[in-house]
């Protein structure tokens, strides 16, 4: 049978391109997987279809090679042809595979005295192979067919010690067909050693080898080829181009794969001469529970005919990105100056968020949130709740909040938004009075002194700092004389303070009807913050008639009375707001008289007031 001309066309283009010299079959591209490094930045549940290539080996890889070769006496020439370009064919096949091994058998006919002889074993030494090919010899035989069937058996069931996960090749040469059975074995014994052994024949017919179908036969049951129709020159060139043109099977397997990354590929396999290209798709999918912010890896190997090979292993890279939660906050209410501001921040949605949340606090005025007033940080808590903890805030105005989760290992940092968290402090309301005296006095019905308050700051009501006073009376004439009155207001915003002062160097009440009342320097105060009021009074000296009550300067006791006769006098007189506020009034000296009803007399002197309002 002749060669199909599709074989011929293949073989004489190999040839007239490369020659035996420079080699035969140059793949398209160099052999290997493209891409052979994949990085990706899919989210769970993603997935990527990748375009992969498997550029073949122009020869299979880690082929073992053994010449089978018919040594009878016809087949001089052939022989001589191999031997001549012995040491061509295997440097061309190592270039192409370094792994490459070889070995020689002979067979001849049944009646020789050696039918099957291996002339050396698997080797990677050429001079080894050479010598072998070297040791054939034509002669012997009798009759036309050969004993092949024989020797194919013996070379399949490791007579020449194939090597395990190669690319088992068998090279039969000859010229006769074989008998049938042959050695013991028949064509069908030989034909599943064979495909047991998972070997490929390559027969190359000079004259009659297939002349019964045997090669062929042998050639489709083992995916190999059948060249027919040569002359002894021409073996050399077509066994080259034969090794360079082999069907080749590209399969994958997956190694080292994270759980929650998936690859597949379509189709799962593809067959192609070898040196051509091998295209897949592929496709890689993140798992919906991969961890955010995680690393995930796998490898695949892409095996030709069951071969792995440098340069055949893709490696995938998949940087899951990591999850953005949901920051909301809740800020504190409203609340007074002085009063305590805090924020609460709660993480939804990401991978299970742990770490820190800073919150940041802005005054009034800086409605973007560039230069915070306060920070704290608190830790997140396993329901995804961090608090601030408490900022004491002593000016009113709109303040302003931002929550930054700092972010873990699978959850990037977040912050809330300036504009969401707005909070007011209310001013804190100061007030006060303060004034030097009063004065009532009556005797049977007629008015004796009417002195209003003298001199009077008036009622002081501010949400700031500042002092509120008079010009000090210098002095007073009358049934009531006195001397340097006085009277001050001041208050303080942060924190909240009002105090209240007056004093008066002398006084003497003469009003008919009552024992004159004398005073020396007498000073009161009253001081209210938000934690309470306080009030003092201080009497250099009283005399009411010939009573001498004080006689040095005295840190009056509060509401200390005094009666002498028909004068009732209450000093450092304290009087509490009974208002929800915090007030105080107290009065220096006051001095009452109700005697029968007909004279009355009712003096107040160096009267200080204060209060605060909106106390947090």
């Amino acid at each position: 049978m002749m060669m199909t001309r599709r074989l011929r066309a293949a073989v004489c283009a190999a040839a007239a391109a490369a020659t035996l010299v420079a080699g035969v079959g140059t793949a398209s591209a160099a052999p290997g997987v493209t891409p052979a490094d994949v990085t990706l930045d899919l989210a769970p549940g993603e997935s990527k279809t990748i375009d992969k290539t498997v550029s073949t080996p122009a020869v299979p890889p880690k082929p073992d090679i053994a010449f089978l070769i018919d040594t009878t006496g016809s087949m001089g020439g052939v022989i001589s042809n191999v031997r001549t370009n012995a040491n061509t064919i295997l440097s061309n096949i190592a270039a192409a595979q370094p792994d490459a091994r070889f070995a020689v058998a002979e067979y001849k006919d049944a009646a020789d005295s050696t039918p099957f002889r291996v002339a050396q074993n698997l080797t990677a030494d050429p001079a080894d192979v050479t010598a072998g090919i070297n040791s054939l010899s034509a002669s012997g035989g009798g009759d036309f067919p050969e004993d092949g069937i024989g020797a194919l058996y013996q070379v399949a069931t490791g007579a020449v010690g194939f090597r395990p996960d190669s690319t088992r090749i068998v090279l039969l040469i000859g010229d006769a067909p074989s008998h049938d059975p042959s050695g013991g074995h028949s064509l069908a014994d030989a034909i599943s050693a064979l495909q047991a052994a998972d070997i490929t024949v390559l027969a190359f017919d000079l004259a009659g080898l297939n002349s019964t179908g045997q090669a062929t036969a042998i050639t489709e049951a083992t995916d190999g080829q059948l060249f027919s129709g040569l002359n002894a020159s021409e073996v050399s060139d077509t066994i080259l181009a034969a090794l360079h043109n082999l069907p080749v099977t590209v399969t994958h397997k997956l190694r080292d794969c994270d759980p929650d990354l998936s690859v597949s590929l379509t189709p799962d396999s593809r067959t192609v001469t070898s040196g051509e290209d091998a295209a897949f798709s592929e496709k890689v999918t993140v798992g919906d529970g991969a961890a955010p912010g995680s690393t995930l890896t796998c490898k695949v190997d892409f095996l030709i005919n069951d071969v792995l090979s440098p340069g055949f292993t893709e490696t995938i890279t998949e940087h899951v990105p990591k999850a953005t939660p949901k920051i909301t906050t809740t800020p504190s209410g409203e609340t007074p100056a002085g009063g305590n501001l805090s924020d609460t921040a709660t993480l939804s949605g990401g991978h299970h968020p742990t770490g820190t949340v800073k919150f940041e606090l802005f005054g009034p005025g800086d409605t973007n949130c560039t230069t915070p007033i306060a920070t704290r940080t608190g830790d997140l808590s396993d329901s995804g709740t961090a608090a601030s903890g408490d900022v004491t805030i002593g000016a009113a105005g709109t303040y302003r909040w931002t929550a930054t989760y700092s972010g873990d290992a699978d959850n990037n940092s977040v912050t809330s938004p300036c504009s969401d968290e707005e909070v007011k402090v209310t001013p804190q309301r100061l007030t006060g009075r303060a004034y030097g005296l009063t004065a009532g006095a009556s005797l049977a019905g007629l008015q004796l002194i009417n002195i209003a308050r003298t001199p009077d700051t008036g009622p002081v009501s501010t949400t700031s700092s500042g002092s509120t006073s008079v010009p000090c009376t210098a002095t007073l004439s009358g049934l009531i004389s006195a001397h340097a009155l006085c009277a001050k207001v001041v208050t303080t915003e942060f924190p909240g303070k009002s105090e209240a002062t007056a004093s008066i160097d002398d006084t003497t009440i003469g009003i008919t009807g009552i024992p004159v009342i004398s005073l020396k320097t007498i000073k009161s105060s009253s001081t209210t913050t938000c934690s309470g009021s306080s009030g003092t009074t201080t009497i250099a000296s009283l005399k009411v008639g010939n009573t001498v009550v004080i006689s040095a300067p005295t840190n009056v006791a509060p509401n200390t009375t005094v009666n002498v006769g028909v004068v009732k006098l209450v000093l450092n007189e304290q009087i509490p707001f009974t208002t929800p506020d915090k007030g105080l009034t107290v009065n220096a000296v006051h001095v009452t008289v109700n005697a029968l009803g007909l004279a009355k007399t009712d003096v107040v002197l160096a009267s200080a007031e204060s209060d605060i309002g909106n106390c947090p």
